[in-house]
């Protein structure tokens, strides 16, 4: 019966060091949060998206999430620039960023396919040491691929991940 006693204790440490890993995830989105641009405002979801403005695949998730508006009423989408390594989108991310109206302008970039003329932008170092938080937040996710979502249902203490085209798309869809 002790046996079976400092087992269950030391499960129990274990099961808590997971939960504490759980909530990482978490924390460390929160930390970036005010770097996000919003869409929606809804209050049962928090779902964080990383994108790159020149990705097909991130542009066609932008193009379900702005135009699904009962989402937006229910989750509130908190979306993060972050480049992929094969696309040179470093200065549109900066432009979208430093921009008057961020959310118009990743939508003209993304959902519209506007191209800018960014040949005598320069950015400012506030918006690149924001884009090297979230870059490294989006390193401690381990992703590869754009887009990539996380999504914290309220009143769970789990999260759902997606990666990539086809997971992020049919997860989109099935609301």
């Amino acid at each position: 019966m002790k046996f079976l006693s400092i087992f269950l204790l030391i499960f129990n440490l274990s099961a808590a060091d997971v939960f504490s890993i759980t909530q990482k995830p978490k924390e460390n989105l929160e930390s970036i949060a005010r770097h996000a641009i919003k869409f929606g405002s809804g209050k049962e979801s928090d779902i964080y998206v990383f994108v790159d403005p020149l990705c097909k695949y991130s542009r066609s998730l932008m193009k379900k999430i702005d135009e699904n508006k009962m989402l937006q009423l229910s989750s509130t989408y908190h979306i993060l620039l972050y480049r992929l390594p094969r696309l040179d989108s470093e200065q549109t991310m900066q432009y979208i960023y430093e921009s008057a109206d961020p959310k118009e302008t990743l939508t003209e970039i993304m959902i519209y396919e506007e191209e800018m003329d960014l040949s005598n932008f320069k950015a400012r170092q506030s918006t690149v040491d924001a884009l090297s938080e979230i870059a490294e937040v989006a390193e401690t996710l381990d992703m590869s691929q754009r887009p990539y979502m996380i999504t914290f249902e309220k009143g769970s203490k789990y999260c759902r991940v997606s990666e990539g085209e086809a997971s992020c798309l049919e997860e989109f869809d099935s609301h």
